[in-house]
């Protein structure tokens, strides 16, 4: 097993053979050069990993204390102005769900015509993936990261619908609520895309979506 996780041993692993890498550390002194020489690095490439430890900054500003751990917007638009797409990582961590759901659609603000589509791991602590892709790749995107979601993955991925109107955030005929034991209200949605959307009455920043199929595979025979 690998104790050393950093980027430049996933470059020489080479897991993902045609991928271009930036390894070198960022620190609240040099991060200016260091978006720089990323920028130079990864010039070529036409989807940009961006791996924050905590995500992105927020209202903290770019040069306080421990800012070298988050992402700031200006950095995403950055790579999205030059045509490319980025996805970067982002866990809930103590936010409540009001602080997660403004947190997740955070570049909504940035990029308005940009297309987004949020992939969420529940296993353990909930960390999640956010895609900013250009209108033109995101149908693309999209397509590839459902059809990972109807694999044995979706036990533990799904995806969180963003405020933007998009097919995965329409939706088509009336809501479903029932309350649960606990006196939680669920209410179910079906949506333009043929998914269903999923939301709890004490959970109001989180919104879940997984395909009808999976939905109903525990109920028939």
């Amino acid at each position: 097993m690998f104790e050393d996780k950093s980027v430049s041993m996933i470059e020489q692993a080479e897991i993902f053979s045609s991928a271009c890498f930036y390894h070198k550390l960022i620190s609240r002194e040099n991060r200016d050069a260091w978006l720089h020489n990323a920028l130079e690095a990864l010039r070529d490439a036409e989807l940009v990993f961006c791996d924050p430890d905590n995500g992105p900054i927020g209202a903290k500003s770019k040069g306080s204390k421990n800012s070298e751990k988050y992402i700031c917007p200006s950095e995403i638009v950055d790579y999205y102005n030059r045509g490319q797409n980025v996805v970067y990582y982002c866990q809930k961590a103590r936010r409540t769900w009001e602080q997660w759901d403004k947190t997740k659609n955070e570049m909504i603000e940035y990029l308005p015509d940009a297309r987004l589509y949020i992939l969420t791991y529940h296993k353990g602590t909930q960390r999640s993936y956010i895609f900013v892709m250009h209108p033109e790749d995101g149908r693309r995107y999209i397509a590839i990261l459902q059809k990972f979601l109807y694999t044995a993955w979706s036990r533990v991925f799904t995806e969180e619908s963003p405020e933007k109107n998009s097919p995965s955030s329409r939706s088509v005929g009336g809501k479903l609520e029932l309350e649960m034991d606990s006196g939680v209200i669920a209410t179910i949605t079906a949506q333009e895309d043929g998914w269903v959307t999923i939301k709890f009455s004490d959970q109001p920043g989180r919104s879940t979506r997984t395909r009808i199929d999976h939905f109903l595979s525990n109920y028939r025979r």
